[in-house]
């Protein structure tokens, strides 16, 4: 393995990228206190991290993507109090998350995502003022989703954070969404996002994660959360990406969710949902039966079930959903197509005497209703008359 130590203008740089150095890392990382980026990702790098790394009080890039490292992380990298990107993700890690807290004031990357990490999501991650990407996925998780959330404040509102750190190429994370793998390096800073898939979950969402307004993609799926999906939904106005799938999610979808303007991908399947699947041009992008498979009560477009709402309504076949008998009405049908016709005779003798009445009591609205008719009747007279004229000079 060829570790290289550089000096990027004024940042002191360690990386090792993509090579076979095939047991524990260099000891001699001690002796390099200046270091402010390491980049270790895709190596066969194993062992423990040990309390070497918390020597770094300058580091504000840690890459270990893509190695062997396991056993738990050391308590003293509360110590990395510069730290702004931190990917520990695909490794063997295990134990519980660190209390990341208050003291990481610029701290914005946290990919854990592809561990062994047990217990639950540590509240101190809500102290994190700056972080805007978080993924925690696929590990062994429980507990419920922390109500504090809503003190990420960039993902509350839009805080540029980048400026005092650059972005090189090594600078990037793994993002799984909209069904794909994707690379985030330089739009990393534009990006935000929470993934909480594929753990042991449980609880209700929190309604407060609707305050994250500055949200891009949101994964809670492969869970077992429970209760109903908030009603301000619609409140994350920029997500792009939502997936609350393999849950046990139940009651209807807000109608709120249709007015997510770019909402490119959506995934509600096998939950126990029910009622009518909400309508709107915005969620023709995502109208597609298999966003919501395994969910026994829905009904509508784009399912072929039929909402019993609906069913007095045309189907495909352009017959009545509610004909019976060789496609005679019903009789419900029936009474309310009477009461509708019989209504149509009295409406239109009470409003016109109400107009009358309005005119016999009215001198002044009855004296401009009369002058108003009188101007017409003339207009058309005299508008007859040129036409008459016009037509006999035609004719000469």
């Amino acid at each position: 393995c060829q570790i290289h130590y550089v000096r990027w203008r004024t940042y002191h740089i360690l990386i090792c990228q993509r090579t076979n150095y095939p047991r524990d890392y260099p000891l001699c990382l001690k002796n390099l206190k200046a270091l402010e980026v390491i980049s270790l990702s895709d190596n066969r790098l194993r062992g423990q991290i040990t309390n070497y790394f918390c020597h770094f009080e300058q580091l504000g890039v840690l890459n270990l993507h893509k190695n062997g490292f396991d056993k738990e992380l050391p308590q003293c990298l509360s110590n990395l109090a510069k730290l702004l990107f931190l990917d520990l993700s695909d490794n063997d890690f295990t134990g519980e998350i660190p209390p990341f807290g208050r003291h990481f004031r610029t701290l914005a990357i946290i990919n854990l995502e592809k561990n062994s990490f047990t217990g639950g999501i540590p509240t101190q991650l809500c102290q994190l003022h700056y972080l805007q990407f978080l993924s925690l996925a696929r590990n062994n998780i429980s507990g419920s989703i922390p109500l504090c959330f809503t003190g990420l404040l960039s993902m509350v509102e839009d805080r540029p954070f980048w400026t005092s750190m650059p972005n090189p190429a090594f600078i990037y994370v793994m993002v799984h969404a909209k069904g794909t793998s994707r690379i985030y390096d330089k739009t990393l800073q534009f990006f935000h996002s929470i993934d909480l898939s594929a753990n042991n979950l449980n609880g209700e969402i929190p309604k407060e994660l609707t305050r994250l307004v500055e949200l891009q993609n949101l994964n809670l799926s492969q869970n077992n959360l429970s209760g109903k999906i908030p009603t301000n939904i619609g409140n994350l106005k920029k997500l792009e990406s939502l997936d609350l799938s393999n849950n046990k999610i139940l009651g209807r979808i807000p109608p709120s969710i249709s007015s997510m303007d770019f909402l490119s991908c959506l995934n509600l399947s096998f939950n126990n949902l029910s009622g009518p699947i909400p309508s709107s041009i915005h969620l023709r992008t995502v109208d597609d039966e298999s966003v919501y498979r395994g969910n026994d009560g829905l009904c509508g477009a784009p399912l072929l079930k039929v909402c019993p709402r609906d069913e007095q309504h045309p189907n495909i076949d352009g017959q009545d959903g509610d004909s019976q008998n060789g496609g005679e009405p019903n009789e419900g049908n029936l009474d309310t197509y009477n009461w509708f016709y019989a209504s149509l005779g009295p409406g239109f003798a009470i409003g016109f005497l109400g107009f009358c009445s309005a005119l016999h009591f009215k001198q002044s609205w009855r004296i401009s209703y009369f002058q108003a008719i009188d101007k017409i009747i003339e207009k058309l007279m005299i508008s007859g008359m040129i036409t008459t004229l016009r037509f006999k000079r035609a004719f000469q």
